[in-house]
Parts: structure tokens; sequence; C-alpha cells
């Protein structure tokens, strides 16, 4: 017959008080077994049952002292970073595998339950193990009879959730205010660029700008979007410019770990539940070698990780390499940063228009591939940009004609002739060599030339012989001017032709794709490029 367990002294949620240890908490009090001491400096002690060491203490318990959930607390943190709780000497208390550093045999550990950090050196302890992993099989002939799941989108066809999306471009193309308004529309609950992201909790977490440049960014974008900051109360910004914020690292082994840093926003994130968590940018996050595919992968797949278990979407920005600029791709480094994500945007600016910017889908595994939107930068926003010329874009019009004439006049001057037509004479390409062209691309001088033509202020003339025509451009004002009106299109008593006068001498150059173009939802019809076709080249 068992002889009766001896009473232990000591109740669930006393507190003690230790010659050494200081005050702490009861946290465990087994019959007869031990009795476990959480103490208010952090570290625990293991004590025997009828152990003099404690003793009664009338202070108030700690807020973090909740006897009713420090173990599970103490079980979770381990089950979380992988390993076991040590048993530690001499006074046996226990210590959770917590930002623990491995030397040899000897495993330091920072107790992390709250309180001074509080650590033991443990002479043959050992690493602690990996997280196992539970495998679980399907069977899909189980699902047979049941509804299909419908997929969801933090933004639909464009950002899935439980996946991570890359958002490529170019610095200072506006990656982080796009994301940023995208979350904040989220936040907020409205649309935005005629985009509906999915309405509840954002966390951005922003390595590159500090909170001020955030506090700015937010005003303009709030107001953009029809209210003002105390709508994101929805909103958690984590502003990392002043600090290291590598989420992951490679170890000696080249695998990639995560860091100090990732482990206490996951466990944030895992308590707030976001919809979207916005991580700006890849450069300042991302630890390993961007070419080593591996590493790659093994970011992405954290990411995921994470993703997967709050169900939410995570938004990675990112730079493009040189060659993913010039291709237009705008992949960065190894193709395992395209590879490993289910979607890619990709941000990019207009070489003509300083505000105007492109948003093309790159990769959509659960969607169509290649649409696009295009965005005006407007007061500290995007908008929808409805392709009417804007006020400064129409005043760099203005200029970029007047640049044109005036080159076109000085040319001629100097007896040389330019054509309208694509040839070694071409117009633009002889303009865009001459230094005096106030910066204006081809492209800009070439789109000058059409609206020059179309405005009756340029026109085309037709010389020579019924077998060796050749055709030239002028300035009209020149040619009034100089009594050379023979060859212009026919003028009116005002001394200027018009276009429609013009008409049978100036035949207008249509852009590519006009007649078949494909319109755009609000009727626009879309041109594929901004080449034009080559009018008939010039008789022999």
């Amino acid at each position: 017959m068992n002889a009766a367990q001896p009473k232990n002294p000591h109740s669930v949620g006393d507190r003690v008080t230790h010659e050494k240890h200081g005050t702490g908490t009861v946290v465990e009090a087994m019959a007869g077994g031990s009795t476990l001491v959480l103490f208010d400096k952090g570290n625990r002690g293991n004590f025997p049952s009828g152990s003099t060491h404690l003793k009664p203490s009338d202070t108030e318990v700690p807020a973090n002292h909740d006897p009713a959930n420090i173990l599970e607390r103490l079980k979770r943190l381990n089950k979380r970073y992988g390993g076991e709780i040590h048993k530690t000497s001499p006074v046996g208390g226990y210590a959770s595998i917590y930002r623990a550093t491995v030397e040899g045999e000897q495993v330091t550990i920072g107790i992390g339950d709250g309180g001074e950090p509080y650590s033991y050196t443990l002479k043959g302890g050992r690493k602690p193990l990996a997280e196992p992993v539970e495998l679980v099989w399907v069977n899909p002939a189980h699902w047979h009879g049941e509804p299909i799941p419908v997929r969801q989108w933090y933004v639909p066809d464009m950002i899935p959730m439980r996946q991570v999306t890359l958002l490529t471009g170019d610095g200072g193309v506006g990656k982080s205010l796009l994301a940023t308004q995208i979350g904040a529309a989220g936040a907020m609950c409205v649309e935005t660029l005629g985009l509906e992201p999915w309405g509840g909790k954002v966390i951005y977490l922003g390595a590159e700008d500090e909170a001020d440049e955030f506090h700015r960014r937010l005003a303009d974008i709030a107001k953009a979007l029809g209210g003002d900051l105390s709508d994101l109360h929805l909103f958690r910004l984590l502003p990392a410019a002043d600090m290291d914020a590598l989420l992951a690292a490679p170890d000696k082994q080249g695998v990639m770990q995560p860091t100090a840093l990732w482990l206490d926003f996951a466990d944030f994130a895992e308590n707030y539940e976001p919809k979207l968590i916005v991580l700006d940018t890849s450069a300042d996050l991302f630890g390993g070698d961007e070419i080593k595919r591996s590493q790659v992968r093994q970011f992405i797949s954290m990411l995921r990780k994470l993703a997967i278990k709050i169900n939410c979407a995570i938004v990675l920005l990112s730079h493009p390499s040189v060659a993913g600029m010039q291709t237009g791709t705008g992949t960065s480094g190894s193709t395992a940063w395209s590879n490993s994500v289910r979607a890619r945007l990709y941000l990019t600016a207009d070489k003509d228009d300083d505000n105007l910017r492109t948003l093309k889908g790159m990769k959509a595994n659960y969607a169509a591939k290649g649409g696009e939107l295009k965005l005006r930068w407007h007061e500290g926003a995007f908008v929808l940009d409805d392709g009417k010329p804007s006020p400064a874009a129409g005043l760099l019009a203005n200029h970029a004609d007047k640049v044109f004439l005036r080159l076109l006049s000085a040319i001629n001057g100097s007896g040389q002739n330019v054509s309208p037509n694509r040839s070694s004479s071409y117009a633009p390409t002889v303009m865009a060599k001459r230094p005096d062209r106030d910066g204006l691309s081809k492209k800009a001088l070439e789109e000058a030339m059409h609206r020059s033509l179309a405005a009756g202020t340029a026109a085309v003339v037709t010389e020579g012989s019924p077998s060796r025509q050749r055709q030239r451009l002028v300035v009209v004002a020149d040619e009034v001017k100089q009594g050379r009106t023979a060859l212009l299109p026919t003028v009116p008593s005002n001394g200027l032709p018009t276009p429609s006068n013009g008409a049978a001498h100036t035949p207008p150059i249509t852009p590519v794709g006009v007649g078949n173009a494909r319109p755009l939802e609000d009727g626009r019809q879309y041109q594929a490029n901004n080449d034009y076709s080559e009018p008939a080249r010039e008789a022999a």
C-alpha cells in the first residue's frame, strides 16, 4: 500500500521570497512534489517538497505572473522556437528556449516571459531541434460532393490571399507610395485606383523611411481617399529606417534562419491578425545572397508560412536588376524571386511624363496575366490616368512644339533638308543629335512633329520631277515670310494653312494599331505602343 503523499505547503498563486533570488510567484505546486516558482527577475526555480528556502511574502503579484497561463506560455514559447524545456542547476528552475545561443556544448538561454533577462549556461545542453513537421496526407476522393472553396483575393485578380506577391520597381518610382495607398484603402475599407482591397487590418514594415515621412505620406493618401488620419485606426506601421531590419540571414551552413526581429514581428502579426502585410523592401529585409536560389526560396517560404497561418496577403517590395529594367521584365537577381511567388507586379515610370506610372501584372498563377493600370501622381497619391493631358503635360508639349519649330527653321536655314519619313534624314532623328534640343528626346520631338503638322505650323512640301520627287519638312511661317508658298498646302486669307486645306499635301501618319485597337473600359482606345507606321519611302 502506497504511503500518503505529504501535503505541499504552497499553493498556485502564492507569493514567496528566496534569500538569493528574491520574491516570486508559485506557478505549480505538486502534492508531495516540487514547487515551481517564477521569480520577479525572470528566472524560475523548482524546489523539492519541504524546502526551507521559500518564505511567505505579502507582495503583490506582477501583471505578467498570472499563474493560470504561466506554464501554457512556457510551453507555447518552447513549441514556437523549437527544442525543449531544460532543467537548470543549482536550483532546478525551468528555462525556455528563447533566442538561445549555442557554442559547442554551452547553451546560453535568455528568458523571454517578462522581467529582467536572466540566463543560465548549461553544460551538456544541446541545440534546440527544429519543430517537427506533421505531414497531412489528403485523399482527393474525400472531396467528392463537398463545395469547392472560392479563391480569396486581397485585391481581386491582383494580390492573392495566403500568398506572397512581389511588387518591383526602380528606386523613386513610387512602390512604397502605391503599397501604402492600397493598404490604407484596405484599412479604411474604401476603393482606390479602381481596385477593391479586402477591408480590414494592415501591417506595414518600412525599412527605408522614417516615421515623419510616413506621417506626411499617409496624410496625403488619407485625404485622397476621402478621409483623414483618424480613419487609419486599423493600420499598424513599423518604421525601421534607423534599425537593422533583417528578417532572416543564413547560418554557417547557408541555411536561412529567422532573426529576433522576425520572431517578434510574426508574434505581433499572429495576435493582430491583419489581412495585409507590406514588407518594404527586400534589399533591407533579406540577409542572404539574392542570386542563391535556395536562400531566396527559403525566405519566401518563411513569409508564406505566416501568410497561411494567419490568412493574410503579403506584399514584398523589391528593386529590379539592371537586366530586369532593360528587358522590361522587372526581375531581380535570381529568377527564384519570381518563381517562388504566385503573383508579381511591376511599376514603371514614363520617360516623358514625370507623373505617369504603369502598373503591370507580370505573373499571375491564379488570374489572367498582362493586365495593366495607368496611374498618375497627384498631390501625394496616385490616381487613375484618364488619358487626357494634364496642365503640366500641356505646357511641356507646347514647349516641345516651339523647340521643334525652332530646330526645323535652323536646319532649313543651314541648307539641310529633313524628312517626315523614317530615313537617314528623318527630322526627329536629326534633331535628337543636336545640342540645342533643350534635352528633348527623339520621341518627344516626333510627337511635336505630328502636332505641328496637324496644327498647320509645319508642312510637307514635295519637290523634284515626277520620277525623282522628294519630301521635306518646312516651317510654314518661314515659307510665307520668304514668299515661298507655291508648294505649300492651300493658303487661306490669313496666310496660314489649315489642317483640312493641307490634308491632300500632308497625309497624317497614323499610330500603329489604331484601326483595330482594343477598347478600354471607359471607351478609350488602347494604343499598343508609341511607334508609328512608316510612310512610303522616298523615291530613289
